[in-house]
């Protein structure tokens, strides 16, 4: 809680003074959720191969032996977001607040909810808001309501030391990035454009008024409003051969 990042809400009187106004506690107040993961992990761990027996021949323990596997868990909450708003027409700060200085905030009129979802077109309940209106205070919602998809990732490598006398060795490693191809979302469209404050039709909608897809909005780089347009690289690898002397 705190109110790192917020302003001063100024108002003029007649006469020209200044004053912060009388909501400024009222602003705070509603603005003090900081941007802040509860739970974050880092792990790692190294498993040398067990050594093959001298009975199972030279040949076996050549193939088998200095193998090593590491590995490494990144994970923890997804960062804090909002849902916001824009208007095609008459929707400035001025418009709403009366001042340039501060705007208005999304009306929030159901449950959002957790800000992450499965299906990459919905990653929240889109139903649940609706924008602000002419004489807006500017105190329609808070701050850091939502909440990102976990993060979950888990990065191996294989590698072998190959000794070749004196200070010479080969170094052969296999590296595998998010091993077990864990679908992360990362950034979605949270911004809805309506027409105007009078007309509140939606115009960036991902799905048709059918409930169907909308076809045009099926890619992450025109997607529209609550559908996914980034995430975490899926499973990829790399392989090195080094040799130091």
């Amino acid at each position: 809680k705190g109110n790192t990042g917020l302003t001063k809400r100024y108002q003029h009187a007649p006469d020209g003074t200044l004053s912060v106004r009388a909501d400024q506690a009222d602003y705070e107040k509603l603005n003090e959720t900081l941007d802040r993961r509860p739970h974050i992990i880092k792990a790692n761990g190294i498993w040398a191969f067990p050594q093959v027996p001298s009975s199972f021949g030279r040949a076996v323990g050549y193939l088998l032996n200095d193998w090593q596997i590491a590995g490494v868990l990144t994970a923890g909450s997804g960062p804090a977001y909002d849902l916001g708003y824009s208007y095609q027409n008459n929707g400035g700060n001025v418009n709403l607040t009366g001042s340039p200085n501060y705007g208005a905030r999304i009306q929030y009129i159901g449950d959002p909810g957790s800000g992450c979802s499965s299906n990459q077109y919905s990653q929240f309940n889109i139903a649940s808001v609706t924008g602000p209106q002419y004489g807006s205070l500017g105190l329609e919602s808070g701050r850091n309501l939502l909440r990102g998809c976990a993060d979950k990732r888990v990065d191996l490598s294989l590698s072998r030391d190959i000794r070749a006398g004196g200070s010479r060795r080969l170094e052969l490693r296999l590296d595998v990035f998010n091993a077990f191809n864990a679908e992360i979302i990362t950034n979605r469209n949270n911004t809805v454009t309506y027409v105007s404050p009078t007309n509140l039709t939606v115009v960036n909608n991902q799905f048709n008024a059918d409930g169907s897809l909308n076809t045009a909005r099926a890619k992450p780089n025109n997607s529209g409003f609550g559908a996914a347009t980034n995430a975490e690289a899926m499973r990829n690898m790399q392989v090195q051969v080094r040799f130091q002397f």
